[in-house]
């Protein structure tokens, strides 16, 4: 558990924070709730019991823990990623600083999930891991209007999350809310090509490209339908937000960051990367 704290303490950025650190701290509870043998209730009662104890035991669960059960599923959908550049000192919409270029698209996530639901009284809570592979990316030319030789973009890879929330049933389907902390693995980019005498080429100091872990929060809603006792049919939304990242470019100044009379140094751009997605699952009761 004391890994699970130093890392979640190490990775939750300082900048964007409370709700992602409310997130955290509620997604940390919950690995570690889901991952420790002993951390769990079970409604089951063991065969060498005592009269008296069974009583006891049916005492306590009606105004404790009534019902523990575990499950997984696998699960499959469209994502729809949705970006935001914003070119801080207007380095590439010269002298425009502030301008803000937005870039979405469409692709496929799919993955596996386990979680855990329990009783307390009349409220069933449920607590979930998922791990999602996805091909998810979106691009952008109009990072300098005129000449258009400058392109952001932006790729989701992998993303795992950490879920707990609250479900009720209304006639033969169960509803669900959860919300917790998301980790995804994001690419992002911006690539200027310069045209001379000799051709095209990309000018690396006005370009960037990085590869990172983000941290964000997610929050989702759906509906299970039982198709026996061990099988469930589910649909689901989430909401991802990975917050925002800075990356500079000009980092030699060899130019002027912003327009004729600014000075030569090093501009930034600021890149904000969110996910939905609609996720049909398979689930398996045990």
């Amino acid at each position: 558990m004391k890994k699970i704290v130093n890392f979640f303490l190490g990775t939750v950025p300082t900048g964007n924070n409370r709700i992602e650190f409310l997130a955290g701290s509620l997604a940390v509870f919950l690995l570690v709730f889901l991952i420790s043998p002993n951390a769990g209730f079970s409604g089951v009662v063991p065969d060498d019991l005592t009269q008296s104890e069974t009583e006891d035991h049916s005492t306590q669960s009606e105004t404790g823990l009534v019902r523990f059960n575990n499950y997984a599923g696998v699960f499959a959908g469209p994502g729809f990623m949705r970006n935001r550049i914003l070119d801080v000192d207007g380095f590439a919409n010269w002298g425009n600083p502030g301008s803000v270029s937005k870039y979405d698209d469409t692709g496929f996530v799919g993955g596996v999930l386990v979680g855990r639901k329990l009783d307390v009284g009349g409220l069933t809570l449920r607590m979930e891991l998922d791990g999602t592979l996805t091909n998810v990316s979106a691009s952008t030319d109009k990072l300098d209007p005129e000449g258009l030789d400058e392109t952001a973009e932006s790729e989701f890879s992998w993303i795992v999350s950490a879920r707990g929330g609250v479900e009720q049933g209304i006639g033969c389907v169960t509803v669900f809310v959860t919300g917790g902390l998301a980790l995804a693995g994001i690419s992002n980019s911006v690539t200027d090509i310069d045209s001379g005498d000799s051709g095209s080429m990309v000018d690396p100091d006005d370009s960037f490209s990085k590869d990172s872990t983000e941290v964000g929060w997610v929050i989702g809603a759906g509906a299970e339908a039982a198709l026996s006792d061990a099988w469930a049919l589910r649909l689901e939304g989430l909401y991802l937000d990975f917050g925002e990242s800075t990356h500079l470019v000009n980092r030699s100044a060899n130019n002027r960051c912003c327009g004729p009379e600014t000075p030569r140094r090093a501009a930034s751009y600021e890149v904000e990367n969110r996910l939905s997605t609609a996720r049909l699952a398979i689930i398996r009761r045990f």
